[in-house]
């Protein structure tokens, strides 16, 4: 009668054993989907907070007479209606405007390349807050000229 509780334990250790590939399968499967969810959730917040800081750094240009205000939201509107593009950590050298809201902040603006095919043309955005944290990326759903001349037409003087 022993030797039947302990083959029934030998068989559960046994099954025990054979389940790790499928657990370790499970977590890495697990972990494979849910890298990339958790990095489009920061990058979907990052740029919602790139939206807020933008818009309180125009606000206060306004006040200070620096923006007009229908230049502003014509500018504004171009870079939310674009949604969030691809985040870059580089920019090119030159050849970019920029503005300084006067609360410390600044964007700039530079004509690229997106993905490096001159196909398809479109606006690097960098948005540097008055901490120096920087919000960074391109989009071919703003045109260059029209995003410069949106925010030239902002200016104040």
């Amino acid at each position: 009668m022993f030797q039947n509780v302990h083959g029934t334990a030998e068989k559960a250790k046994r099954r025990d054993r054979s389940l790790v590939p499928y657990i370790v399968g499970a977590v890495a499967l697990s972990v494979v989907l849910l890298v990339p969810l958790i990095n489009m959730v920061r990058a979907t917040y990052r740029f919602q907070q790139f939206k807020q800081d933008l818009a309180e750094s125009m606000t206060f240009a306004e006040e200070q007479g620096a923006l007009s205000s229908s230049g502003a939201d014509r500018f504004y509107k171009l870079v939310v209606n674009a949604g969030m593009g691809k985040p870059q950590n580089e920019v090119p050298n030159g050849g970019g405007i920029s503005y300084a809201f006067g609360d410390g902040s600044t964007i700039e603006l530079w004509k690229v390349n997106i993905d490096g095919k001159s196909e398809n043309p479109g606006t690097l955005i960098r948005f540097t807050r008055a901490d120096g944290s920087v919000f960074c990326y391109d989009t071919d759903q703003i045109e260059f000229r029209l995003a410069a001349d949106a925010l030239s037409d902002a200016k104040v003087g």
